[in-house]
C-alpha cells in the first residue's frame, strides 16, 4: 500500500501517534510526510495526546557539582521500572562549566541556565533542539544597594501559544531588605524582552531560587524578615502578580520549597527533625483549598521513616496515582507508598550523589530550533 493510499486524517493519526525520535527519523521519507510532521496544528496534536495518554517521557537529570554540570536520561513511564542511565550532551557550549536547570519541563522544553555566559536556552531533550536567548542588560540599579541577584523562572502561555521566560533581578540594602528590582519577560514568539512591573511586595525578599509553573502561571516563595512565607505568582497572559498564603511556615529547623505534581501547586517541607510532608492546592489560587497529600513522620513508626527523608524531593506520581516518586538526598529515586507507608528504592547505581531532576514528556516542541550537537559534531539522541 502506498502513502497515497492513506486519507490524510489517518496518515495525521498514525504518525501522532509515534514517540519523537521515531518522528524525527523518518523525515526524509516523503515531503508530504515532512510537511505533516512540521505542522503546528500537528505539534499540538503530538503535545495533546501525549499528555491524554500520560505516554512514556524521561526523567531528566543534572548533577549538582558546584564545578560542573553533567545531564543524564532515564527512561520513565510512571511505572515502577526505570531503564538505563545515559550520560546527554550539555546544550550550551560554553567557558563556563555549570549549568542550571531552572525550574520543570513544560511541555518537553526544558529552560537551561549558563552562570558564565550568561545564557539561556530552552531545550527538547528528546529531539535534541534548543533555542538560545540572548539576556538584557540592566537598565538601572540603585544607589542604595548593597547585593544583587538574579534568578529565572520559565513557563507557557496558552493564550498566546508561547514560550516565555522570566528574569528577576533583585536589589538588597545590608540588611537583606528589598529596595527594588527589575521584572522582565521573553517572548520566544516575538523573540525579544519586555520590561513588566516590578515586584509588588516591598520590603520581601525572595526566599528560594525555585520558580515553578502551573495554571499558566509563575509561582516562588518571599518572605520579610521572620515573618511567614508567601506565595508570589505571575500570570504569563496578563502579566498580573497575585499573592497566596502557604499552608504551614518554616522555622529554624526546616525547609519549605514549591513542587508541582500532576499539574497542581505543591509546598513540601522537611524537617531535620520529625517529618516530610507535601501539601496541594486542589483550587488554585484558593488558599483555603490547601490539603495535606502525605506525611512522612517518626509517628508513622521507625521501620518506615529511613533516616533520608529529611532530605527528600518529590517528583512525581505513578501512573495508578498510589505511590509517589522521591529523590534522595544521597543519589537514589524512591517510590513511597501513600496508602502502606512504606518504601522501595528503585535506583541508585551510576546517580550523581547530588542531582536536580524533572520529568520530561516526549514532544516536537523547539522542532524548528537548533540541532544539539557534540564536541565531533554529530547529533547527540
Amino acid at each position: 500500500m502506498s502513502e497515497s493510499d492513506f486519507p490524510p486524517e489517518i496518515l495525521f493519526d498514525i504518525l501522532s501517534r509515534l514517540p519523537p525520535k521515531d518522528l524525527i527519523r523518518i523525515l526524509c521519507v516523503s515531503k508530504s510526510w515532512y510537511a505533516i510532521i512540521h505542522d503546528h496544528h500537528f505539534i499540538k496534536a503530538h503535545l495533546q495526546r501525549s499528555i491524554q495518554t500520560n505516554s512514556a517521557g524521561t526523567l531528566l537529570l543534572r548533577s549538582n557539582s558546584a564545578l560542573w554540570s553533567d545531564f543524564y536520561s532515564l527512561s520513565f513511564n510512571g511505572d515502577e521500572a526505570f531503564g538505563t542511565l545515559v550520560p546527554i550532551e550539555r546544550p550550551l557550549k560554553c567557558p563556563g562549566d555549570y549549568l542550571e536547570m531552572l525550574g520543570c519541563s513544560v511541555n518537553g522544553v526544558v529552560c537551561i541556565h549558563d552562570c558564565e555566559c550568561t545564557d539561556v536556552c530552552l531545550w527538547n531533550t528528546s529531539i535534541q533542539k534548543l533555542k538560545k536567548i540572548p539576556l538584557p542588560t540592566l537598565e538601572h540599579q540603585p544607589p542604595s544597594y548593597s547585593n544583587r541577584y538574579t534568578l529565572f523562572g520559565f513557563g507557557y502561555d496558552s493564550a498566546n501559544d508561547d514560550f516565555k521566560v522570566l528574569r528577576i533581578t533583585q536589589f538588597e540594602n545590608r540588611k537583606r531588605e528589598s529596595v527594588d528590582s527589575q521584572v522582565g519577560v521573553y517572548s520566544l514568539k516575538s523573540n525579544s524582552w519586555k520590561k513588566i512591573q516590578s515586584l509588588p511586595c516591598h520590603g520581601f525578599s525572595i526566599h528560594r531560587r525555585e520558580i515553578v509553573f502551573t495554571n499558566g502561571a509563575l509561582c516562588w516563595l518571599m518572605r520579610k524578615d521572620n515573618s511567614r512565607c508567601i506565595i508570589l505568582t505571575l500570570d504569563l497572559a496578563n502579566e498580573n502578580y497575585r499573592e497566596f498564603h502557604t499552608p504551614v511556615d518554616e522555622d529554624d529547623n526546616s525547609l519549605m520549597n514549591l513542587v508541582v505534581l500532576r499539574g497542581s501547586l505543591c509546598v513540601f517541607v522537611n524537617n531535620r527533625s520529625s517529618r516530610h510532608e507535601v501539601w496541594i492546592m486542589h483550587e488554585y489560587g484558593t488558599s483555603d483549598s490547601w490539603t495535606l497529600l502525605y506525611s512522612i513522620g517518626v509517628e508513622t513508626g521507625p521501620e518506615t521513616v529511613p533516616w533520608w527523608f529529611d532530605h527528600c524531593e518529590p517528583l512525581g506520581f505513578s501512573k495508578n496515582g498510589e505511590m509517589v516518586l522521591l529523590k534522595k538526598g544521597e543519589g537514589a529515586l524512591v517510590w513511597f507508598d501513600l496508602e502502606q507507608k512504606n518504601s522501595n528504592q528503585v535506583y541508585s547505581g551510576g546517580l550523581p550523589h547530588l542531582f536536580k531532576a524533572t520529568i520530561c514528556l516526549g514532544t516536537l516542541s523547539l522542532l524548528d530550533g537548533d540541532s544539539v550537537v557534540s564536541e565531533e559534531g554529530t547529533w547527540v539522541g
